[in-house]
């Protein structure tokens, strides 16, 4: 089964690769085109997203948490600083955890002002019923507290779930700043039912890692059904929306194989949309299916527009399987022609910060 997901997944998250990071100027396939065309379209796009990813590694978030960490070749050069601000930090605050109960967060026990004093190398904690806030340098040669965390919302709701009592988050807002500029803002809503188990009704999630934007929102369409829909904004912005189906409500009993009825995706990217279904219910019904029965009961397919570019599929290549991409000509290969000299330059670009080990990642 897992492996069966992670093919799955794979057919979404290789072509979000390909489009993610689409720029206007870059020449979309038409009816018209060849498949020389089509592959330089792909190759393009491939291009596009790696100057995306150096973008995000370049933003003003992921350097400030770089140089907070002074992390190179897979080395964290402020590993014993951040630490004896760490502990000092608990010592002061306390050990922040979920009542092993009921999964209850505190957070008024945790309210006030802690401050960084760099001389006598602890935290200094004044009272505060606003919130949680934190304030630290953002390297260790930083004379003053330039960093600000500010956990200003937390409220939760009691559920049950298999007969227990449950708290879920229902409200959370933080913030986190270095020289009065933000840099992450999270903010999220969330609303269940109530009952056996806490189904979600309505989830919102918004994350910003400047200069980006997350937002994931989980919507109860029925009792059985569920909306997804994941968002990637800026430069980068690209729409991830899915339906998931399930044959039965009985959360709390829930087995993937025998109570999953289907999934449905759609990924847009300017005029770039890519469509994903998966009946999941016939598959889980096959004993011993093959990758034949997989191809039949899922599909990929990759339009321009209205105009087809591709499918993919799987297919058996000495004993393994792998996913094809197969042109509108009748031809097909290996989606590894793309994948594998974009894994080799997104390696690169972390190569610096992690050393040889991202060889390992992928």
């Amino acid at each position: 089964m897992k492996r069966l997901l992670t093919f799955c997944g794979f057919f979404v998250l290789t072509f979000a690769l390909f489009f993610s990071c689409q720029k206007s100027g870059d020449p979309s396939p038409t009816a018209n085109t060849t498949v020389a065309e089509d592959k330089v379209f792909i190759n393009t796009t491939y291009n596009n997203t790696i100057t995306c990813i150096k973008g995000i590694r370049d933003g003003e978030f992921s350097q400030t948490l770089i140089t907070f960490l002074a992390i190179s070749n897979n080395v964290v050069g402020n590993e014993t600083w951040i630490n004896e601000m760490t502990d000092a930090l608990e010592l002061t605050m306390g050990s922040i955890q979920l009542d092993p109960n009921n999964s209850k967060f505190d957070f008024a026990a945790y309210k006030g002002v802690y401050d960084w004093n760099r001389t006598t190398k602890k935290f200094t904690k004044t009272t505060s019923t606003a919130g949680i806030f934190i304030n630290f340098p953002s390297e260790p040669s930083k004379l003053t507290n330039n960093v600000s965390i500010k956990f200003t919302t937390y409220t939760d709701g009691l559920y049950q779930a298999n007969a227990k009592n449950i708290y879920l988050p229902t409200a959370v807002k933080a913030t986190l700043s270095k020289d009065n500029v933000e840099l992450v803002n999270v903010d999220a809503t969330g609303i269940y039912s109530t009952g056996s188990f806490p189904s979600p009704i309505s989830v919102v999630c918004s994350v910003t890692l400047k200069p980006h934007t997350y937002k994931v929102t989980v919507t109860r369409l029925a009792n059985t059904q569920f909306a997804v829909k994941v968002e990637l904004g800026g430069d980068c912005g690209s729409v991830i929306d899915s339906k998931v189906t399930f044959l039965n409500d009985d959360y709390n009993n829930l087995v993937v194989e025998d109570d999953l009825s289907k999934i449905e995706a759609t990924y847009t990217k300017g005029d770039l949309n890519i469509k994903m279904n998966w009946d999941a219910k016939t598959y889980f019904a096959i004993s011993n299916p093959t990758t034949e029965n997989l191809n039949n009961t899922i599909s990929c397919v990759v339009n321009s527009g209205v105009n087809k570019i591709a499918d993919l599929k799987f297919k058996d290549v000495n004993g393994s399987r792998k996913v094809y991409i197969y042109y509108k000509d009748g031809t097909s290969e290996d989606v590894a022609v793309y994948n594998d000299p974009f894994l080799t330059q997104f390696k690169n670009i972390l190569r610096p910060y992690f050393g040889n080990d991202v060889d390992t990642w992928f």
